[in-house]
Formats: C-alpha cells, sequence, structure tokens
C-alpha cells in the first residue's frame, strides 16, 4: 500500500517559532549555494512553503508532488504573493523524465524517507542524471540513530518506509555524487522526549533554538540529516 503524506491544509505556512525555525534551517544552510541563473527542482513540495524561500534566489523552480491538493493550496498562496518563477507538476518522484542536466539543483526535502527502500536508489541515481555537471543535491530524511531514539527505542512512522543513517545516505549516493556534507537539524533531549511541547514557551525558547545550533556538527545524532553534494 503506498504511504501518503497527506494534507488537509498548508499546515507548514502556519508553524511560528520553534517549530518554523526547525523545518526552514535546511533552505537556510543551502541558499549561499543558489545564485539567480538557478534551474530549481524541488521533489516533495508540498504546500510550497521551503519552495517560497527557494524562489526569490533563482531563476526558475519545478515544484512536484504526487498529491494535487497540497499543489492547488500552493499555486494559490503563490498568486497571492505574486511569486512568479515557480511552476508547480503533479508527478510522481520515481517517475520523472526531465532530460539529463536540466537542473543547476535539486531539492528533496523529507522524500527519500516515503519511497520504498528498493526504490531508493533508482531515486538517487536519477536525480544525478537530472543534474547538470557539478550541480548539488540538497536532501533532507529523519535520522533513524538520533540520540533520543538509540535511547528509548527508534520507532518509524507509519507514513514511512525506511529511514536512513548518514552511513547509508553516503553509501547509497556515493556512486553519483562527491564532495558530501552531512548536517544535523536539531539535538533532541535525551531524558525527555517530549519536551518539545514547551519549545515556544519563553525562556525555553532559547534553550530549544541552541539545540537547532549544536545539531549542525552531530548529524549521526541529530533528529533530522541534511545531505548536501556535488554531481561527480
Amino acid at each position: 500500500m503506498k504511504k501518503i503524506n497527506e494534507y488537509l491544509g498548508p499546515y507548514h505556512w502556519c508553524l511560528n517559532g520553534f517549530w518554523k525555525n526547525i523545518y526552514e534551517r535546511p533552505v537556510k544552510y543551502f541558499e549561499r549555494k543558489l545564485n539567480k541563473n538557478d534551474v530549481v527542482l524541488d521533489i516533495g513540495c508540498g504546500d510550497g512553503k521551503l519552495t517560497s524561500l527557494i524562489a526569490p534566489k533563482v531563476k526558475k523552480v519545478i515544484a512536484i508532488d504526487h498529491q494535487q491538493f497540497p499543489l492547488d493550496m500552493a499555486k494559490v498562496i503563490f498568486d497571492n504573493f505574486k511569486i512568479k518563477n515557480v511552476k508547480f507538476e503533479k508527478k510522481d518522484a520515481l517517475k520523472l523524465t526531465y532530460k539529463k542536466g536540466s537542473f543547476n539543483k535539486i531539492f528533496c526535502f523529507d522524500v527519500i524517507e516515503h519511497v520504498p527502500k528498493t526504490d531508493a536508489n533508482n531515486l538517487m541515481k536519477n536525480m544525478a542524471k537530472m543534474l547538470k555537471k557539478d550541480g548539488w543535491l540538497c536532501l533532507t530524511t529523519p535520522n533513524r540513530r538520533e540520540i533520543t531514539g538509540r535511547i528509548f527505542g527508534h520507532k518509524i512512522i507509519d507514513k514511512h518506509y525506511y529511514e536512513y543513517t548518514p552511513k547509508e545516505l553516503r553509501r547509497m549516493a556515493s556512486p553519483y555524487f562527491k564532495n558530501f556534507k552531512f548536517i544535523g537539524i536539531y539535538l533532541s533531549i535525551p531524558p525527555l522526549p517530549k519536551i518539545e511541547h514547551f519549545s515556544n514557551i519563553l525562556p525555553c525558547r532559547y534553550f530549544f533554538n541552541a539545540m537547532i545550533g549544536l545539531g549542525y556538527n552531530h548529524p549521526k545524532l541529530a533528529k533530522t540529516i541534511l545531505l548536501v553534494a556535488q554531481k561527480k
């Protein structure tokens, strides 16, 4: 059965404080590599919130998702904000047929865990194929070996097929990519796995934002892995 991240509304646009910070952090880390001549593919764009952070910095974005509803929501929001350089398309990430070397950058935020493990390598290979020479991939995914899971036991959520470690991602991507950089997004607090409920309450907010920064250099322990790699 296909596992779907079902959208009931444009919820990523409603995040605030700690949750907004943690969600948008991968783009913040990567944005210095973007330039006004880039043609970008955003795989699994959902309601388009992260796409909206990328679009002002590049020439064009093709934003795809396999569900029509979030794309329709994104189109309405983008029209309202007069963001004109984004084209939304309903496509399956495993069946992309864009020409070889079509894109300067590819973003793949929290997608690969929604792909059956047997198909993940083909997705990685196809992303490399669609990138121009020396183009860059920016990919995020939950970390199966994050610190809280190591202590309390890791439980994969129902809508995910498989969650990776940095080592597993490197092994999968190595035939197609080089110049790897792994970054951690948020280091959770082991004794209190649900303490994030207090993350937007002062003065707790400052502590939790500090834990986002602390995760940067500890991708093996962080909740989310950011992989940045260049096409071979």
